[in-house]
């Protein structure tokens, strides 16, 4: 890796061996693969204004291309799976990628041959982000046990208002979300013992479900379920706040040794306001204590992430988390000046930028500058870009060395 201290910042980039060869010795000339979507100059900010730009926390690093973020549903999970896309696509980087769809896994545990059991099964795997059922022992198998993950949790009754509406689940339940809060409080054992909705992906305490956690533990006693949540906090390096998200990215940013510059982003996936129901606090309560396992995850997980910041703050200025969220914003702002027409409705959107659901939002993108489209750009059209990058790198892989076979289908 090489730094580059400039206008724009400090720049990292990647020397290709093979453009060492094109100059003499002497000339000492240097080639760097350098974000070839961004412009600069609109989105980041002038070095001066940068604080620690691009360092760690504690010591000297190198920006980690070895990540898995394990997608929980309804998080604000899409904004960060586009940063590790953008990511990807900047250092030419593998996403891990099952044949067909968008999950990993669905109702079971995350194996890793829904990755090996494809055209692409013998490349080496950079990025993990899809849904899926987190099982940390098979995705380090797949990525090598230093890769550094991370996950992010939302307050479970927002989370499951939003899942309520966006995945259907008056269909399971036979009525809407105000109705399930009503039978919450008069037959709990009744809507307890129904099966999840989305053919088992979809129900009660989602988090820990997408965390792979057994629903078989959700009403077991509090020691039982406090043991098990030190467990997952063991296996991640870190859990965001979807409510604290500027924060978040910071420390994102700072963990992956990134610039801030990389976690830059366009809020997506976001419903539209009429989708949204209204719950008053008592209804909130029901829901929290019958979400009770998200809820001791969620209470766990901001204390922890206090504790983040306190420290990021203390390899700094006292106000230092403040100073980089100002950046963070200012970068945002620039973003959308330059690269956004209109923030508009999913059914308004075509091509890349058309999502599945139209009841959120998504951005009419300036059509003269392509380098935007990445940041606005829908999950199906960034599935069908990869694969097709998996695909052409499969195919070379195999004419460079015939006798190297995708490996077949591995469990253990």
């Amino acid at each position: 890796m090489i730094k580059l201290n400039g206008h724009f910042g400090t720049i990292r980039g990647r020397f290709s061996v093979r453009h060492l060869f094109l100059f003499s010795a002497s000339a000492l000339l240097v080639i760097v693969t350098y974000r070839p979507y961004s412009n600069n100059s609109a989105i980041v900010a002038d070095s001066s204004q940068i604080i620690d730009f691009d360092r760690p926390t504690s010591k000297e690093c190198r920006p980690v291309n070895k990540i898995a973020f394990m997608k929980t549903h309804k998080c604000a999970s899409s904004t960060i799976e586009n940063i590790l896309f953008r990511h990807a696509l900047r250092e030419n980087l593998n996403v891990a990628m099952p044949l067909k769809g968008n999950y990993l896994s669905r109702t079971e545990l995350f194996n890793r041959s829904s990755v090996l059991n494809t055209p692409w099964g013998g490349l080496p795997v950079d990025i993990f982000t899809l849904h899926n059922r987190w099982n940390r022992e098979q995705v380090m198998a797949l990525m090598g046990p230093s890769t550094f993950a991370f996950s992010v949790v939302r307050d479970p009754v927002d989370q499951f208002e939003s899942l309520y509406n966006y995945m259907s689940l008056s269909a399971t339940y036979k009525t809407d979300l105000k109705g399930f809060v009503r039978l919450l409080r008069t037959n709990q054992s009744a809507i307890n013992h129904k099966p999840r909705g989305g053919l088992g992906r979809f129900g009660r305490n989602q988090i820990a479900f997408d965390w792979g956690v057994s629903p078989k533990l959700f009403d077991k006693d509090p020691d039982v379920i406090r043991d098990r949540i030190q467990q997952l906090d063991d296996e991640f390096d870190l859990v965001l706040i979807a409510e604290r998200m500027e924060e978040s990215l910071v420390l994102l940013a700072d963990r992956l040794c990134w610039p801030l510059e990389y976690v830059t982003h366009l809020d997506l996936n976001v419903r539209k306001p009429e989708r949204t129901v209204r719950l008053e606090e008592d209804e909130r309560h029901v829901l929290g204590r019958w979400l009770n396992f998200d809820t001791d995850i969620y209470e766990h997980f901001c204390r922890r992430f206090d504790d983040h910041v306190a420290r990021f703050n203390s390899f700094g200025q006292p106000d230092r988390m403040e100073e980089q969220v100002r950046l963070l914003r200012q970068f945002n702002l620039r973003l959308r000046e330059r690269c956004v027409i209109q923030r508009v409705g999913n059914e308004k959107l075509r091509g890349k930028f058309l999502e599945t659901h139209n009841d959120t939002f998504g951005y009419l993108i300036q059509p003269n500058k392509p380098d935007c489209d990445p940041y606005a750009m829908s999950e199906p059209a960034y599935l069908r870009l990869f694969r097709e990058k998996l695909n052409r790198r499969a195919k070379m892989a195999l004419k460079r060395n015939p006798f190297v076979h995708a490996p077949s289908i591995r469990t253990k």
